[in-house]
């Protein structure tokens, strides 16, 4: 996860439909598909790290991502002959959402975790019993 908010400090801009395809536009690319690679690792570690709900939910969030993410990519061809593409930001918003959803769901459930083993008044682990 720091790795992708180290690279998305800068992320290459696209150009206007119908100009000229540039460097840029390559990198844009290439920043997405390793920005999906290092999301798709982040939930796969977050996977086995946090009980059976967790990794169902991760698996579901992973299905949604290459789900949108294929329909978002159908869509790339459309975009570079200057067609209609009237759902590809649609598909790319609900892609991202499944993403910052599971980071929300991922930090709630640290907290949850860091909450039950803190200790309690008198120094005691509280699931210690």
């Amino acid at each position: 996860m720091v790795v992708d908010g180290v690279i998305s400090l800068y992320w290459p801009p696209m150009h206007l439909r119908g100009a000229e395809f540039t460097l840029t536009d390559t990198m844009h690319i290439v920043w997405a598909v390793v920005t999906v690679l290092l999301m798709m690792l982040a939930i796969g570690f977050g996977a086995v790290a946090f009980g059976k709900w967790f990794c169902l939910y991760s698996i579901a969030t992973m299905v949604i991502l290459v789900v949108f993410g294929v329909l978002t990519g159908m869509d790339g061809l459309r975009i570079a002959a200057n067609l209609p593409t009237p759902w590809v930001g649609v598909w790319e918003r609900i892609s991202i959402a499944a993403f910052m959803l599971w980071v929300v769901v991922l930090a709630m459930t640290l907290l949850r975790d860091q909450d039950s083993a803190a200790p309690d008044d008198l120094g005691r682990r509280s699931d210690s019993g």
